[in-house]
């Protein structure tokens, strides 16, 4: 999730040690398990047990997510080799916990592993930032943000702070121009972790970020931080009046159709960790995904304006950009191959995938630094071999 695989590994290996110690090792559930690589982590499943968090209850009505033509079997090859790997071998190489796989609004695929189960709650790291992006896409449709607003107009106590300036396009796009250290190490200050609940949670993040002078002397350029997007839920939940769990749940969780109850993990402060503190269900991420695929909608009902998604996701090359692909939209990832395609990424193996040209929406979930730093070389091709079977199997 960001610029390259090999800095995401770094930022997972210390994340893992320090949310590791915090949270210790949850015990088995009595789920049948699939052979897994050794080193695989408890961190990410249940945190809302372990840390404060706001719940945003289960929907009244879900939505059903119906089952499909199971799908069949599937080879891919990693990246750099020419041996194809069953899709079941990559269960035995890489800390998965969730993968489910939806073809034209149906499962065709779901298996849970390391202890997880349907009823688990799961971390989303970054993901979390793509809920947000559409909350704040809601309240723009609702009128109580825009585009070009900036940072001092809707919270005055940010005057002085470098941020002061920056539009909330800005802060989606992660080219904030402020100065921000990006690091998960134990012992190091950065900012991510600063504003980070689980890690830090004696942080006033409001004051923290407020009391940010230093610009980056490269300007407005792509700078991935969770600290700017901890800035945007600021500015979300002054406009609304409410938390942003209690936003989400009236705006888009009951909407949406969600069967369990999603959580914001948040500080001694009671703010919410925004930036990558989200939890929910496997399926509720697939509903997430089918949500994005289909504009917004959620049967007959617009949940997200569609204009909204189409902007998250269309490629805008005259933006600032990471340096590599994946390229970068508003609070989500962009493939090479665009088109509307997308994907939510977070450390250590959280991911949802969305073509919505091949109708097919992949959600993986994982527990490891190497689900990332060796993982992304297999579940990237796994991604696009899926699809490509799913293709060719409903021709």
């Amino acid at each position: 999730m960001k610029q390259n695989t090999r800095r995401l590994a770094r930022v997972a290996v210390g994340l893992g040690t320090v949310i590791g110690a915090a949270i210790g090792v949850l015990s088995s559930v009595g789920v049948a398990q699939a052979q897994t690589a050794s080193g695989c982590q408890s961190v990410y499943l249940d945190p809302q047990k372990r840390f404060p968090r706001n719940e945003a209850p289960a929907a009244a009505t879900v939505e059903p997510l119906p089952t499909g033509q199971a799908l069949g079997p599937v080879s891919y090859k990693p990246r750099g080799s020419t041996t194809a790997i069953p899709l079941e071998d990559y269960f035995g190489k890489f800390c998965t916990t969730g993968f489910l796989v939806m073809h034209e609004g149906q499962i065709v695929y779901e298996r849970y592993l390391q202890h997880a189960q349907p009823t688990t709650s799961l971390l989303s790291a970054s993901m979390s930032k793509t809920v947000l992006s559409l909350l704040i896409g809601i309240a723009i449709g609702e009128g109580r943000l825009s585009l070009d607003e900036r940072v001092a107009a809707v919270l005055p106590d940010f005057r002085d702070s470098a941020f002061a300036d920056d539009t909330v396009e800005d802060l989606l796009r992660m080219s904030s121009g402020v100065a921000l250290k990006n690091s998960f190490r134990p012992g190091e200050t950065s900012d991510n972790q600063a504003t980070n609940p689980m890690i830090e949670p004696l942080t006033d993040v409001r004051a923290y970020l407020a009391a940010k002078k230093d610009k980056d002397p490269a300007g407005k350029v792509f700078n991935y931080n969770g600290a700017v997007t901890a800035v945007l839920g600021l500015m979300l939940s002054e406009r609304t009046g409410m938390s942003n769990t209690d936003y989400l749940a009236k705006r888009l969780w009951a909407p949406m159709g969600a069967q369990a109850p999603a959580y914001w993990v948040k500080n001694r402060a009671g703010q919410e960790g925004v930036q990558g503190q989200f939890v929910a269900s496997l399926r509720d991420y697939a509903r997430l995904g089918l949500l994005l695929m289909n504009g917004g909608r959620v049967g007959e009902r617009q949940v997200v304006p569609q204009a909204w998604i189409e902007q998250m996701t269309t490629l805008r090359r005259d933006k600032p950009q990471p340096a590599k692909v994946p390229y970068y939209g508003l609070h989500i990832w962009i493939p090479q191959v665009a088109g509307g395609r997308s994907f939510a990424w977070g450390t250590n193996g959280q991911n949802i995938f969305v073509d919505p040209i091949a109708k097919v929406v992949i959600v993986h979930t994982g527990n490891s630094p190497d689900a990332e730093f060796n993982g992304n070389d297999h579940l990237f091709p796994l991604r696009d071999a899926i699809t490509a079977a799913l293709t060719a199997e409903r021709k």
